[in-house]
């Protein structure tokens, strides 16, 4: 290319552009806008887009949302002023203020995950709640695939409350099915309340891992920040079905909310497998989660609390431990009160049986 060839492609300026090319939207005011609703307040944020004639941009959900979760810089003290001075005498920031790499490793998927080729021919079904006229609900088929489920479960999800899908992954883990689970992280306090309610403590399922996924992060250019929600909600199932849809997993999702979702085989589940990947690559384990190695060897577990541990944590040791404790119980003297799963719900357990407790003894 010559210097005339330069000289035309200078002179377009912004007009020279591929039929693809879609126009950035920016408006610097926007910017301005938030740095004075974190420093000033709603009446401030208004005040300053009336100055500048343009009309407010931000829902009242937002206006409350952000200065709610918004991280404010802390003054520095004298030490960092002169820390962070010299830091920057012996070295440019140019290269680490936006980084284009993690200094911390992905996580890895330990606990497996399949390699499917998947066919060149896609499949979409839709599935609607209320159902349509002869059609199961949306959970119905998502508790039948969980059951199915033969290698791997992946859950993608904003709100998880849902006790009766709850138990079925917490099932599917205990026959040797590895579940992945990844909640947004404003919602995660809501799982563990919904999971310990149920007896079952996260940290002691060996086939099962639970992280959090935050949304993109927003800096201000006054140092604050506040990050969004993950949103997004899909399944995988042996990394061959995907769901995919409005459909969380709560009790109102199953009774009075309007969903669809797309249940998915074929070529495009794996984009579905690689946004999965990508999104557990910047998850992280919640404090709440952490493991912790307590004196007998059990993670987060006392020692009086091993036998009822081991419901969860190994199904193949359910029949000697209960043998064991029926024994302890006999030569105390103790009536028979029925062992059951921490799973199964005493007005479950009666059914089952067909008998009461008190008829059993």
């Amino acid at each position: 290319m010559d210097s005339s060839d330069y000289s035309f492609l200078s002179s377009l300026r912004g007009d020279f552009k591929t039929d693809g090319y879609i126009q950035p939207h920016y408006k610097e005011v926007y910017r301005l806008a938030i740095d004075h609703l974190l420093s000033g307040g709603p009446g401030t944020y208004r005040e300053f887009l009336r100055g500048e004639r343009v009309g407010t941009f931000l829902s009242e959900e937002e206006l409350a949302f952000i200065p709610t979760h918004a991280e404010l810089l802390k003054p520095p003290s004298q030490t960092e002023e002169i820390n962070a001075k010299n830091d920057t005498e012996g070295q440019s920031s140019s290269g680490t203020y936006w980084p284009l790499h993690s200094d911390v490793d992905a996580p890895d998927l330990d606990l497996g995950w399949p390699d499917v080729r998947h066919k060149n021919q896609t499949n979409i079904d839709l599935l609607f709640h209320p159902p349509r006229l002869n059609n199961p609900t949306i959970k119905e088929v998502i508790r039948k695939q969980i059951q199915d489920a033969k290698q791997v479960i992946a859950v993608v999800m904003d709100k998880f409350t849902d006790v009766d899908i709850f138990k079925e992954i917490v099932e599917a883990s205990l026959r040797g099915v590895a579940v992945y689970v990844l909640l947004d992280h404003f919602n995660l306090k809501s799982f563990l309340t919904m999971a310990e309610n149920q007896d079952v403590r996260i940290k002691l399922l060996r086939n099962m891992r639970v992280r959090t996924v935050k949304g993109q992060d927003y800096l201000c250019q006054s140092g604050a920040k506040f990050h969004g929600a993950m949103e997004q909600r899909f399944l995988l199932f042996d990394c061959c079905t995907a769901f995919y849809g409005s459909y969380s997993f709560a009790w109102s999702f199953e009774k009075i909310h309007l969903s669809m979702v797309q249940m998915i085989t074929g070529h495009l589940v794996k984009s579905y497998d690689e946004e999965f990947r990508t999104l557990y690559a910047r998850s992280t384990v919640p404090a709440q989660l952490t493991p912790s190695t307590s004196p007998d060897g059990l993670q987060g577990a006392a020692v009086g609390d091993r036998r009822i541990l081991s419901l969860v944590i190994d199904p193949i040791t359910h029949a000697e431990d209960v043998r064991a404790l029926r024994k302890q119980r006999h030569s105390r003297g103790e009536r028979r009160t029925p062992l059951r799963s921490p799973l199964v719900s005493a007005s479950e357990q009666r059914t089952r049986s067909g008998r009461t407790p008190e008829q059993r003894t």
